[in-house]
């Protein structure tokens, strides 16, 4: 990837346009809470395991999925040390994508790291940017086949 920062950029804004239509959603925003907050768990569960038969049959995640990305915890290690590969849609969701782009904004994608970290933040932005469109077109496609019928 000649740009990485371009490309974290525009996953970053297609990020935030899913969470605006998200929130405003009563089927994607969290209930009773007090603030606008996009539900990813719902949006996962509509998505169903044939969305994440479909990542993996199309190979646009090769990487997010079969060593997804960690949390730092607040002793700054990094959890789990060998974390599992993903195995269904929930986790794609929440430990790829969110995960991917709680790192990016937070500050702990392109910050340096043991040989090939850089190129490893590069292509989960990729994969996570790679897998947020897909969703958004999946979804989009199931609400519109639900909106057909007679």
């Amino acid at each position: 990837m000649k740009k990485p920062h371009l490309a974290a950029t525009r996953f970053a804004e297609d990020f935030g346009a899913m969470e605006y239509a998200m929130k405003r959603s009563p089927n994607y925003r969290r209930k009773n809470k007090a603030i606008a907050e996009a539900d990813w768990d719902a949006f996962a569960k509509d998505l169903g395991q044939e969305f994440f038969d479909h990542i993996v049959k199309s190979g646009v995640a090769k990487t997010l999925i079969g060593e997804p990305p960690r949390r730092l915890l607040a002793d700054m290690q990094w959890d789990p040390p060998n974390p599992a590969p993903l195995s269904n849609v929930a986790q794609l969701i929440i430990n790829g994508l969110c995960r991917v782009r709680n790192s990016y904004f937070h500050g702990e994608k392109f910050t340096g790291g043991p040989a090939g970290q850089w190129e490893r933040d590069a292509k989960l932005i990729e994969e996570a940017h790679a897998v947020l469109k897909n969703a958004g077109e999946f979804a989009f496609y199931q609400l519109r086949d639900v909106g057909d019928s007679d």
